[in-house]
């Protein structure tokens, strides 16, 4: 794909932006092609089907879909090959914004690309002595509670500079799962909300919180797990998926509770 200098702008906190020009000529011949996949398909009076000439699809599909099907095309070509090029490994979808107006396809479109890597986190020295003073502190005679306090340890011994976007992504991602659960129980998010005695910006600042301190504890876990070589098995795995066969269809999310139970067991003792 032609495109002019692409501009990698990468941030301390692991997010990234990128920047490149599409030219409109690379953009009239994806125009073309997708406009000819349509071409394929349609049907309209007069014409047997995949046989009604470009300048008649033209015509009677809209712009708006014209643009998705282009944009998404040509934006996700460049966008996998600067992923390959800068060796990025982005771990959300990706924010495509357009620094100019577009007003058709035969102009160069002004692409801006945000998503991010997943974040780096940074254990202070001493976090395990701090670990040890908690459970030795500790008047928890539940096992539930003792494994808390020792998160709560572990969280207050972390840093780590979450990207916004990332935030922002995961809060999206739960308020469109809220808006499903609300809907199948026939009430709306208002509804919901009122009932629970809070408003949406309150429920939104702490969902920021909980998003959070949830990245926090498995960054820490990961760390921990690479430092320590705690590492699970296959044999591990194969017993959790031996009673549950529908956990190989995420073998990540297994391997990853592991992880967090071998760590969790690791700061315990």
């Amino acid at each position: 794909m032609k495109t002019n200098k692409t501009i990698v702008e990468k941030q301390t906190n692991k997010s990234f932006v990128v920047k490149f020009i599409i030219e409109s000529s690379e953009i009239q011949k994806t125009y073309k092609q997708v406009l000819e996949s349509f071409q394929a398909s349609f049907e309209t009076k007069g014409f047997r089907k995949g046989k009604a000439p470009l300048d008649v699809v033209e015509k009677e599909i809209s712009f708006e879909k014209l643009f998705e099907e282009v944009a998404s095309k040509i934006i996700s070509q460049k966008y996998g090959e600067i992923i390959k090029e800068n060796n990025l490994k982005p771990i959300i979808q990706p924010q495509v914004k357009f620094n100019k107006q577009v007003a058709g396809f035969n102009e160069d479109w002004d692409v801006e690309i945000t998503a991010c890597e997943l974040p780096e986190i940074t254990l202070a020295k001493d976090y395990l002595e701090k670990i040890n003073k908690t459970k030795a502190d500790s008047k928890a005679t539940d096992e539930n509670q003792k494994t808390e306090e020792i998160i709560k340890s572990l969280i207050s011994s972390s840093k780590v500079d979450l990207p916004q976007i990332l935030i922002d992504s995961d809060v999206q991602h739960q308020l469109s799962h809220l808006v499903e659960q609300v809907q199948q129980a026939g009430i709306t998010v208002e509804q919901y909300l009122a009932n629970q005695k809070t408003t949406i910006a309150e429920y939104q600042e702490n969902l920021k919180k909980k998003i959070t301190e949830e990245w926090t504890i498995n960054l820490a876990i990961q760390k921990i797990s690479v430092d320590q070589k705690i590492e699970v098995t296959q044999e591990e795995i194969k017993n959790i998926t031996d009673k549950n066969p529908a956990l190989l269809q995420n073998l990540n999310m297994v391997n990853y509770l592991l992880i967090q139970q071998k760590v969790l067991e690791f700061l315990k003792k």
